[in-house]
């Protein structure tokens, strides 16, 4: 599947989906290992949407106290009882990617080069400052705040560190600290701080289906803080867009599968030093369950997998830790496995290595495109927006437990 490339698609209004009768997916697979002589995984690919998430946590559990924005909860928005979701930023032009700096200070991106900061100048939990922090032009699609301050951009074939040096609010110093990176169909999109202290970075293939010539291609690239050092960490991941580490320290990506004549799953998979993860597909048979590392789970079929973020904080239920939330954010080309929404990933530990379930948290997207944990433990989730050329409706949701 295609998507979504955001070097590559169409921003028209998307149509609506008809609501799927829900059901529960569990797709589990063997995260290690790899070669392509392996039994394909007897476990088969979502069918429709899974069902909401039960909202009745197993643990006691209180909140920590929590302001609540000042605002109506998102009518739109369908949650697990307990949960609400508030529009706490809106008015973003095709939104792509959520940073939170140290001192709390919120960053989004829109794809055509901006970056927006966003203030609360009343306290009352909604957003009514959205100025303009940079312009970087190209397409960005990924945003880190940097430990020593500034602001890592990922935007088509190059990263930026962007600082404000003066604290205005505006950016004054911008370095391209890696230049030249190989895109077209496709580019580098998310990037994560490792526990390493390397920045680990996704780069998409510049085809559906092809033999790169440039190794650094369909890969997650590791680079120094400062721009050296670049090299692969993992390769054969068809469009991966997103990274996260897990409190146990390991390396989590989506990754969106092939378009026809393949048409491979979207992927869950686990990140190890020097893993192959088949791509390439069409040259064996477009099996992207049996070559290479197998995802831990499928996320179906032209869902274009994005965001990811593990939940670490308290202010979720207990049973929540650990678990991972994926944004699926859609297709205008092919009607998708599962509509746009947000996923919940439970993984559970086995001697056989990490297995997934995979829920649905929330709909009511209008294309969900990346998920955040803030520092008070609510988590962010930004909304592309319908993606017309005239509207102005990407909108950053915070979904806070309370009970």
């Amino acid at each position: 599947m295609e998507e979504p490339s955001y070097s590559e698609r169409t921003w028209g209004a998307r149509r609506r989906l008809g609501a799927f009768i829900s059901v529960l997916l569990v797709f589990s697979l063997l995260a290690c290992g790899g070669g392509s002589d392996r039994d394909p995984p007897s476990a088969t690919p979502p069918t429709s949407t899974p069902p909401i998430a039960p909202g009745v946590p197993t643990l006691d559990a209180t909140p920590p106290p929590l302001p609540i924005p000042d605002t109506e909860p998102a009518a739109n928005i369908t949650l697990p009882a307990g949960f609400s979701a508030y529009a706490v930023a809106t008015g973003f032009f095709r939104a792509t990617s959520i940073a939170v700096a140290d001192d709390g200070t919120i960053y989004v991106s829109e794809r055509h080069g901006a970056v927006r900061r966003l203030a609360d100048e009343d306290g009352d939990g909604v957003f009514e400052s959205i100025t303009t922090f940079a312009v970087t032009g190209g397409e960005i699609t990924g945003l880190l705040a940097a430990p020593e301050g500034g602001l890592y951009v990922s935007r088509t074939g190059a990263l930026l560190l962007v600082k404000d040096e003066d604290r205005d609010g505006i950016v004054d110093s911008s370095e391209e600290i890696v230049s030249n990176l190989p895109n077209g169909r496709h580019q580098n999109n998310g990037l994560v701080l490792g526990p390493d202290g390397r920045l680990y970075l996704t780069n998409g293939s510049t085809c559906d289906d092809c033999d790169e010539k440039d190794e650094r291609s369909a890969t997650i690239l590791r680079v120094d803080p400062n721009g050296d050092n670049l090299e692969v960490y993992a390769s054969g991941l068809r469009n991966p867009y997103d990274l996260v580490f897990d409190a146990q320290g390991r390396l989590w990506a989506t990754d969106n599968g092939s378009d026809e004549p393949c048409e491979t799953v979207d992927e869950l998979d686990l990140i190890v030093d020097g893993g192959d993860y088949g791509w390439p597909y069409g040259e064996d048979g477009c099996a992207p369950l049996s070559d290479g590392i197998p995802p831990v789970a499928s996320l179906g079929l032209h869902t274009a997998a994005t965001g990811i973020d593990s939940y670490g904080a308290d202010q979720f239920p207990p049973d929540y830790r650990g678990d991972l939330f994926v944004t699926l954010w859609g297709s205008f080309f092919a009607e998708p496995e599962l509509l746009p929404q947000l996923l919940r990933v439970v993984i559970e530990e086995t001697a056989s290595g990490p297995r997934a379930t995979v829920e649905t948290f929330a709909e009511g997207f209008q294309h969900p495109i990346d998920a955040l944990v803030d520092h008070d433990g609510t988590l962010l989730v930004l909304d592309y927006g319908t993606g017309g050329a005239d509207d102005r409706d990407g909108t950053l949701y915070r979904i806070i437990y309370t009970g």
